[in-house]
């Protein structure tokens, strides 16, 4: 077992590593030269170019956080119909290695991002991944802070999913004054343990951590890639292929055959996995190995001082 675990990894290491790291993958602007006829146009868009080919008006904004990073929001102020802003602000947080744009690569009508902004909500997807200690006390109230002084309104409301649970279980508790903002939290997936999980990705937790940070670095964990956007465009968007792409997304998030459409997976593909920090995978082993409660960070890495808050 040990050894098929190795093999994994290794092969996820090869993607980890042809990714763009150190570099921001909006940094880097790649794009094929000769796109195949009849591909999926949106392979090759990012969440704003996506969101106008639908129709709808798209914004983007720069954050900075008090440690300095520099975050990346965007945003939906209308819909389709170009209805008078003020609604009602939304800010959608995706998962583990997922991205702003799972809230919408599906078409316009099944994606939350569209519905939202279709019925009358300023919605605004969330900012890239880095290490879920930052995610919560740094870049979650920097990005609820901007897009209330942006929106003027004094409440939001906050739906997160699976990861984008998590966060907000512990930002909002560890932060009062950050739940203060928040109208209303909806949790789809919520995440407070992992003791039941069964996705391959929990294999993770049979590695000591050492070998996780030599394995991955330092850095991304399973970051957009070249590799990953040929597999999109060359093998998942072919037929019968597509159906393989559809049966991985089944092994890592669960079989849900009614919910996936088999159409979209080189859209699917090319945008997640988006990537995570290692040190958030070393965490989430941490807790799967465990069998425990959500709890502090031990990453066992001398290079990485931060640690999780307590439940």
């Amino acid at each position: 077992m040990m050894l098929g675990v190795c093999v994994c990894m290794l092969a996820l290491s090869g993607l980890v590593h042809s990714g763009p790291s150190p570099h921001r993958l909006h940094d880097v602007q790649w794009r094929s030269d000769d796109p195949r006829p009849g591909l999926d146009p949106e392979v090759h868009m990012n969440i704003s170019e996506i969101i106008r080919y639908w129709g709808y008006p798209a914004e983007e904004h720069e954050v900075q956080t008090e440690d300095g990073y520099i975050l990346t929001v965007n945003r939906i102020p209308a819909g389709r119909k170009r209805t008078a802003g003020g609604g009602p602000a939304v800010f959608l947080q995706h998962g583990l290695l997922a991205a702003g744009s799972n809230w919408i690569t599906n078409l316009p009508n099944s994606s939350l991002g569209f519905v939202l902004a279709d019925a009358g909500y300023d919605k605004a997807p969330d900012a890239e991944p880095r290490e879920r200690r930052l995610l919560e006390l740094q870049d979650l109230p920097a990005a609820v802070n901007h897009i209330l002084k942006v929106t003027g309104q004094e409440q939001i409301y906050y739906i997160g999913h699976s990861q984008g649970t998590t966060i907000a279980f512990i930002a909002f508790s560890a932060l009062p004054e950050l739940a203060n903002k928040i109208k209303m939290f909806i949790g789809l997936a919520p995440v407070a343990t992992v003791s039941f999980a069964s996705s391959p990705m929990t294999k993770l937790s049979v590695m000591p951590d050492f070998f996780i940070w030599d394995l991955f670095g330092r850095r991304d964990f399973l970051p957009q890639s070249h590799m990953i956007e040929w597999f999109a465009e060359h093998i998942c968007a072919e037929q019968p292929l597509s159906k393989l792409c559809g049966n991985i997304f089944f092994i890592l998030c669960g079989f849900d055959e009614k919910n996936l459409n088999v159409s979209r997976t080189p859209v699917y593909t090319e945008h997640c996995p988006a990537g995570t920090s290692v040190m958030n995978m070393v965490h989430w082993a941490q807790v799967t190995h465990t069998h425990t409660h959500l709890s502090s960070c031990t990453c066992g890495d001398p290079d990485v001082h931060d640690s999780l808050p307590g439940p």
